[in-house]
């Protein structure tokens, strides 16, 4: 069972009616990731923190505990490598796919090191590529506080699902339902390039490069996301032809 039930909608999503939105944040946060969006949007979704487990792939299990029957996934960052392991394990539950600032693909060796002595407190000026950038924005501001709001512990799980990912490179040529993929066009984390391959694996999949935005693109650019998150929910769900276990 999930440490912490998912929070559920005030309100009746008005897209995907079909498969209700749920929602991963990241590494250090939380629902206020995706607030900008979902108020672009004009509908809730069910949002669940990554913790309780120390894998992606046992996250993707405690999510699929107290997720719906069947609905519509959107991942961002870390939330996107755990949607993924999602659809490595129950892809037949997956109405459609989004995911945003993601890397597929297993932490590099020589990165292991460097990525695991990254403390919390400065992770959020890692993640933005700039330790020098400003603080004082509202951009930052929001960063700094969900990240605040983490505790240790927490984080460190984070950080080991990070480190210990799976290879879901070879998981994407599977995928068959409506797939959106974005990414800012400045993301140094998970740069447009993995984004722009991601997108040629899994066929019939869109591909949205937003401008003048980095990783945290959810809340940089929010419309522009939200304008990409409506058109991806409006689209008919398919089912899926096999499971898992085919």
């Amino acid at each position: 069972m999930l440490d912490r039930p998912i929070h559920q909608p005030t309100v009746r999503v008005p897209f995907a009616k079909d498969a209700p939105l749920l929602m991963l944040p990241g590494t250090l946060c939380d629902e206020r990731v995706f607030a900008p969006v979902l108020t672009a949007l004009g509908c809730n979704a069910a949002i669940l923190p990554l913790r309780g487990a120390s894998s992606a792939a046992g996250m993707a299990q405690l999510v699929l505990a107290g997720a719906p029957e069947r609905f519509s996934l959107c991942g961002f960052s870390l939330g996107a490598i755990v949607a993924l392991e999602i659809m490595a394990q129950a892809p037949e539950r997956v109405a459609r796919l989004a995911l945003i600032g993601c890397n597929p693909g297993p932490m590099e060796s020589g990165r292991v090191a460097a990525r695991a002595a990254v403390a919390r407190d400065d992770f959020v000026a890692w993640s933005c590529g700039d330790a020098d950038a400003p603080r004082d924005t509202p951009v930052r501001r929001l960063l700094d506080e969900m990240a605040a709001a983490v505790p240790e512990a927490q984080y460190r799980q984070q950080t080991e699902m990070t480190l210990h990912r799976a290879d879901s490179w070879p998981l994407l040529g599977d995928i068959d339902v409506p797939t959106l993929v974005v990414c800012g066009a400045d993301d140094c984390i998970c740069p447009p390039a993995l984004s722009r391959d991601i997108a040629l694996a899994i066929a019939g999949s869109r591909l949205a490069l937003i401008q003048n935005a980095g990783h945290y693109v959810l809340v940089e650019k929010p419309d522009a996301v939200a304008h990409e998150l409506a058109a991806w929910l409006d689209q008919p769900a398919q089912l899926h032809a096999r499971s898992h276990h085919d």
